[in-house]
């Protein structure tokens, strides 16, 4: 009795026919049209992503000039006089009206700030040609407001088109007073790459090995969406996989040959490569990307990238990488597991929906728990979270790596993730001897969990 006990124990587990599977699975996937698609699709997005983001903030760059130019058609005022409560010294010199437009029109600057001028006295003044451009401080800068009076020819919208304009000149005016270089203007304008400055918080926190609150939340999202799309591309084909073997009664013949682990590994290790091999042709298509946009316009669009830099991960140095690596694979191979394990409860093809939903629904929980434990962001939360899966799938790295956990609180996190992957691919593997034959009905979760008491 022991003997033949062990013996089938060494026929469900033993990965007899695990290459077949393995070469197999690749050859279809790769042969499959959906999946070339999904490939094709992934590598040319990954590759448009700086070009987008490079015309995207030219578009927004040229959007906003043209928002400055301004132009009166057909200008109606004669005379402009500028109230100047600004304490910045203004005169008439510093207005250029024939920009607008304007190619005879009287300007003066009535400084009312050292004189006795109020804007009433020179309100009542204004002809029907004749405006008044009053400058004053603001708690946000400087506020520009344009008087007409009662009568006045003037249209409205020429009066927005000066105010707009003035608005737009003060703070070019405030530069040129300042004495600050044509070449010191240029390089403010043109923008400060930050991604290297640290705030006091950040610096303090690196001193700790700690990372900033927001700079988690980012880094986990980047993290979390690599996850995702392993464990959404593998789920899919996994079920649909093992379904439509069950159902065409091919795998009565394949498992005369092949051992049900073998079978399971096969098919996720085979996922695995074509997965790999997406990411890593478009990282690839990625960098040689951004490396083109630089070569031709002299624009680095990694730069300025925060929230999707997927180049964060990068950070960490070579061991944080390999953890990141492995930390994947694991995960991989748990949710390919399950999903074996519901593909061989199917009993037809009405069936994969159902149980590639159950899959993406202990996805989507662990995703969502783990973004709230980032933005909760307190010592319980993320002992609790690193420590219990689905969640501790996305967040255990992450934190170690973060400052957030210690060496053994993550060591303890790795170990119960590598439990729970024996766990889920021996379950797996009884249910392929147990359920996969079964063409009734579709046995419930409940059901399935039994098969591992048994």
């Amino acid at each position: 009795m022991t003997s033949n006990v062990k013996n089938e124990k060494e026929n469900i587990y033993s990965l007899k026919g695990f290459d077949k599977v393995f070469k197999f699975t690749l050859a279809q996937t790769f042969k499959n049209k959906a999946y070339i698609i999904s490939f094709v699709s992934f590598v040319i997005m990954m590759a448009l992503m700086g070009p987008i983001q490079y015309f995207s903030a030219k578009s927004s760059s040229n959007a906003a000039k043209s928002v400055s130019d301004y132009k009166v058609s057909d200008p109606v005022a004669k005379k402009a006089i500028v109230a100047d409560a600004s304490g910045l010294g203004l005169g008439a010199d510093d207005f250029k009206f024939d920009e607008l437009g304007y190619k005879n029109i009287d300007v003066s600057v009535e400084d009312v700030m050292s004189q006795d001028t109020t804007f009433d006295s020179i309100a009542d003044s204004l002809g029907k040609e004749d405006m008044i451009i009053i400058i004053a401080v603001a708690q946000t800068g400087y506020q520009v407001n344009v008087i007409r009076a009662d009568e006045s020819d003037i249209p409205s919208d020429e009066m927005d088109t000066v105010s707009g304009y003035v608005q737009a000149q003060i703070s070019d005016i405030k530069i040129a007073k300042s004495g600050i270089s044509d070449e010191d203007v240029q390089l403010v304008q043109k923008g400060v790459y930050t991604n290297g400055v640290m705030s006091e918080t950040e610096y303090n926190s690196s001193v700790s090995n700690e990372m900033s609150k927001s700079k988690l939340f980012s880094v986990l999202m980047i993290y979390s969406i690599v996850i995702m799309i392993v464990s959404t591309m593998s789920a899919s084909y996994i079920v649909a996989s093992v379904t439509e073997e069950k159902t065409s009664k091919l795998v009565e013949g394949l498992l005369v040959s092949v051992r049900p682990m073998a079978l399971l590994l096969g098919k996720i290790c085979g996922m695995m490569v074509y997965i790999i091999s997406i990411l890593i042709c478009g990282f690839t298509a990625s960098k040689i990307s951004n490396f083109a946009i630089k070569a031709a316009f002299g624009v680095d669009v990694t730069q300025g990238v925060s929230q999707f830099d997927f180049g964060a991960l990068f950070e960490f140095g070579a061991v944080g990488l390999v953890l990141i690596l492995v930390s994947v694979l694991i995960v991989y191979m748990a949710f390919g597991g399950f999903s074996g394990m519901m593909g061989s409860a199917c009993t037809k093809t009405e069936d994969v929906q159902s149980a590639t939903g159950t899959v993406m629904g202990l996805v989507m929980t662990g995703y969502f728990g783990a973004m709230f434990a980032a933005g909760f962001d307190h010592p319980i939360v993320n002992s609790l979270a690193c420590i219990i899966p689905p969640f501790s799938f996305y967040t255990n790295t992450v934190y170690y790596l973060a400052g957030r956990i210690t060496l053994p609180y993550f060591a303890l996190s790795m170990a119960i993730q590598i439990i729970v992957v024996v766990v889920i691919l021996v379950l797996c593997a009884k249910t392929y001897r147990r359920l996969i034959l079964n063409d009734s009905t579709k046995p419930k979760l409940i059901e399935i969990l039994r098969a591992l008491k048994n």
